[in-house]
C-alpha cells in the first residue's frame, strides 16, 4: 500500500510497483489509512514520515518511510528513503522485505 498526498509522487511509485506486478493499493488521503489497511491487508506500507509518525505505534507490518529529511525514529525493520524515492532502491528494499 502506498500513501502520499503528493499525487505526482504517489502515481510514480504506484505505477512503478504495478509495472513490476506488485498488487498495490494507492491512497492520497491519510485519514483512510487504517480503513484501507483493514480492507486491503497489505504486506507492507509505503508512506510519508508525517503519516508514519501518526500510526507507527499501531503498525504490525513493515513500513518504508519517505520524506525530505531522515529525522524520524523508525520501528525495527522499517526503512527510510529521501523524497523523491529512487524507484530501483525502493523495489530492491521491497524484495528484501517481502521475499
Amino acid at each position: 500500500m502506498v500513501v502520499d498526498t503528493d499525487l505526482d509522487h504517489l502515481s510514480r511509485i504506484y505505477l512503478a510497483l504495478l509495472h513490476r506486478n506488485y498488487k498495490t493499493e494507492a491512497c492520497n488521503n491519510p485519514q483512510e489509512i487504517k480503513e484501507r489497511m483493514k480492507r486491503f491487508k497489505p504486506s507492507l506500507i509505503i508512506l510519508h514520515k508525517k503519516e508514519y509518525e501518526s500510526i507507527k505505534d499501531h503498525l504490525k507490518i513493515p513500513a518504508i518511510v519517505f520524506g525530505e529529511e531522515a529525522e524520524v525514529k523508525l520501528n525495527d525493520g522499517d526503512s527510510f528513503f529521501k523524497k523523491p524515492v529512487p524507484l530501483e532502491q525502493l523495489t530492491k528494499k521491497i524484495e528484501e522485505i517481502i521475499f
